[in-house]
């Protein structure tokens, strides 16, 4: 309300607001607008609408004040029944970094996107178990793209098998590729991703899906950087191209993966 005190305190009531003073309290309102739209007060919205028009049509100081109020308080009776959540700064700041920390796994596994947004949000929510279920999601995603790249076949099954039979992939390819370069960069990219394999194999998909464990604030943040650190690797070292591996690889066409996925929650 500090437009409304300070246009009456530099204004006549009955003097009609000047046009570039009536585009400063039209920005607001636009501003304001958005605001009461996303949180769906419709007698706010109608209150700014009311307003906005008034100043379109010549408006005195005296309109601004009703305005101003009548939107005071639509807005006072509008939040009555709005559950608002505010997120700790050190969580807002994590969701809030989520797209470029996690940018070269979405762009290298588009069909992950959903998951990691949401995983970390409900981080942020401190819905830890959730957070947990869709990392695993994610990490899914990467666990089938190594498969295929070792050529092995995958099917939902215990994870401690699946990461077993990647384990014993790799160790025969240390066995049989030629020496060389080629060979030396293949070996470590597989070793880097390897490294993780014990952290996973603890099987928190299977636990999380059949509700046989709870996680806490750390263990979720924990499971969310090892697979954030695991698909990045895979991004990054993959030989076969994502298509392959899942059958919903980045169109060629599209440069975003973010284009078509769900609205993001206000931040």
């Amino acid at each position: 309300m500090q437009v409304a005190l300070h246009l009456r305190d530099t204004g006549d009531y009955q003097e009609l607001v000047p046009d570039d003073k009536a585009e400063k309290v039209q920005k607001w309102l636009r501003l304001w607008r958005l605001s009461s739209v996303e949180f769906e007060l419709d007698h706010v919205t109608n209150s700014i609408d009311r307003l906005s028009k008034r100043l379109n049509n010549g408006a005195m100081y005296r309109d601004l004040e009703y305005g101003f109020n009548a939107i005071k308080d639509a807005l006072d009776d509008g939040l009555e029944g709005h559950f608002i959540y505010r997120y700790p700064a050190h969580r807002a700041r994590i969701l809030s970094e989520w797209k470029n920390d996690w940018r070269a796994v979405y762009t290298r596994f588009p069909e992950s996107v959903n998951d990691i947004r949401v995983g970390v949000d409900l981080w942020a929510l401190q819905h830890h178990t959730a957070s947990v279920f869709h990392m695993m999601r994610v990490l899914e995603i990467g666990l089938r793209a190594l498969a295929h790249d070792l050529q092995l076949s995958f099917t939902i099954e215990n994870w401690q098998n699946i990461v077993d039979r990647i384990e014993a992939a790799i160790k025969q390819q240390q066995k049989s590729l030629p020496r060389g370069e080629e060979r030396n960069s293949r070996l470590q990219f597989l070793g880097e991703a390897a490294k993780e394999f014990s952290y996973f194999k603890d099987g928190w998909r299977n636990y999380v899906s059949h509700n046989k464990t709870d996680y806490d604030e750390h263990q979720s943040r924990s499971v969310m950087e090892h697979v954030s650190h695991f698909m990045a690797i895979l991004a990054k070292g993959l030989t076969v191209s994502q298509a392959e591996a899942t059958g919903q690889g980045l169109d060629q066409t599209s440069s975003d993966p973010l284009q078509h996925q769900a609205p993001e929650r206000s931040q």
